[in-house]
């Protein structure tokens, strides 16, 4: 059996044929890449055929669409299409992938599992819908506590998106993704407690292409922006009911104050959340500084 399994929740055609030639030319095919259809109106079999010689792919239409209205479940069913791999990739219908990464996976692996580390991060350029670099490439710390990862993407120092991590098998039926609207920030939780707020190591020498468009939830800027705010805050305040005493004093204080303000952003009328989260400023942050947040 392959140690790793690539899931691939497949609704969009446009670059779909880009994502499987990345896979088909990995240097090391360890893996077993596992098709999701979420009942797309663009049949893909005539692209999976036509690299399915050389990869092994199991591919599965299904009978409705799931991700409109619950993305992380979306994300479960494809994963249940998986063959007991001790190793997880969600890779987007439109991402690409290094031809190095699978093998720079597996050359860390003894590392990774002797530090018992659940959750792998790589390295990662935004490109656009013509495959041209459109940001610099993040690099992460080898090894960085999966809190203080999440700080740095709430502060706007790095970014983060699902597709460029591996994770465990096991953390994954113990903890699950958590779904918060357009299943923003359901990812950033889930390194959060599949690492249980350890380490997530990071392969900085093989990249993870994301590519933006305006037919992707984090491409389209468009698209159900109080609903990306308001999941925002769910995830923080999730994080803040249950991990919050992993995180060192600024830390908490960050959270807190971007939770509070994508609370007023998101849902202005609801005084009971807001006054929640004013009480736990004031115990965490000078009074003055509460007070000018507040105005």
């Amino acid at each position: 059996m392959q140690k790793l399994a690539i899931i691939i929740p497949y609704y969009k055609i446009d670059f779909f044929e880009r994502t499987l030639e990345s896979l088909n030319k990995q240097t090391n095919k360890e893996f077993t890449v596992y098709i999701g259809n979420d009942n797309s109106p663009d049949d893909p079999q005539l692209i999976i055929d036509k690299f399915s010689t050389n990869n092994n792919i199991i591919y599965k239409k299904f009978d409705n669409n799931l991700g409109g209205i619950d993305l992380v479940k979306q994300w479960d069913r494809c994963i249940q299409l998986s063959n007991e791999e001790p190793w997880i990739m969600i890779l987007g219908d439109d991402d690409t992938l290094s031809e190095n990464c699978i093998e720079e996976f597996y050359k860390s692996l003894p590392e990774i599992q002797k530090d018992n580390i659940s959750v792998v991060k790589f390295s990662t350029i935004e490109i656009d819908e013509n495959d041209n670099p459109i940001s610099k490439k993040y690099e992460h710390p080898t090894k960085e506590l999966s809190t203080s990862a999440y700080v740095r993407k709430i502060k706007g120092e790095t970014r983060s998106s699902l597709i460029e991590y591996i994770f465990s098998r096991e953390k994954y039926l113990k903890y699950g993704f958590k779904s918060f609207p357009l299943a923003f920030g359901s990812d950033n939780l889930a390194w959060i407690e599949f690492s249980e707020c350890g380490d997530i190591y990071s392969i900085n020498n093989a990249v993870v292409y994301f590519r933006m468009s305006k037919s992707s939830i984090s491409g389209n800027k468009n698209i159900g922006m109080n609903e990306k705010t308001k999941a925002m805050y769910l995830t923080k305040k999730h994080i803040i009911k249950n991990y919050f005493n992993y995180f060192t004093k600024d830390q908490r204080r960050d959270i807190l104050k971007r939770a509070y303000k994508e609370l007023v952003w998101s849902d202005n009328k609801n005084y009971i959340e807001r006054i929640w989260i004013i009480l736990l400023m004031i115990k965490h942050i000078p009074f003055q500084e509460v007070k000018n947040i507040y105005k």
